[in-house]
């Protein structure tokens, strides 16, 4: 056989209009036979492409497509499905009660300045950290038991936070309650 009667697994493809993975795939399970002029060049006589071929049968391509149609709409259904089940499954959470902003501080609730003077803190320093919020803080307008407004509290998280922020650094002072 000449040169001519011989193709390359891509122009084999090409031509017969197959994937050059069967035509590989055929020649590793020795079901088509391929020679190798080259150590990095496989070349297959076109006699034994075209009778490997023969006994193979194609499924018209109408076939094919619709198959994988039907193969997208189930796996379009399944996903819906999954997702419906999802959202079945996800406990509702009520939602927190909502804080009141104003009338009488909550017990739970300390005035952040009272608590920065209490501790030995600068005023000026607690306010930089809790406007780059370091520092979590409660907004609102409530009346102390001493009478005065108080605009920002600490909770007992800002409490815990406000502690890990000072605490060891001088003048820190740490009071019988400490950590909070």
């Amino acid at each position: 056989m000449t040169d001519s009667e011989h193709l390359t697994i891509r122009e084999a493809a090409r031509r017969y209009r197959v994937s050059d993975k069967k035509l590989q795939r055929a020649i590793r399970a020795e079901k088509l036979r391929a020679r190798y002029p080259k150590p990095n060049r496989c070349e297959i006589a076109i006699s034994d492409l075209e009778h490997f071929l023969s006994g193979q049968v194609m499924e018209p391509v109408e076939s094919r497509v619709a198959a994988l149609e039907q193969r997208v709409a189930d796996l379009e259904d399944l996903v819906q499905r999954l997702l419906s089940l999802q959202k079945a499954s996800k406990p509702r959470r009520a939602s927190p009660a909502k804080e009141r902003t104003t009338g009488l501080l909550p017990s739970q609730f300390v005035s952040l300045l009272a608590f920065a003077q209490f501790h030995n803190v600068a005023e000026s320093k607690v306010l930089a950290h809790m406007d780059t919020g370091l520092l979590p803080v409660k907004r609102g307008e409530w009346i102390d038991t001493d009478g005065s407004v108080v605009t920002l509290a600490l909770d007992p998280a800002g409490k815990r936070a406000f502690h890990q922020i000072y605490h060891g650094v001088p003048p820190f002072f740490e009071c019988s309650q400490c950590p909070h």
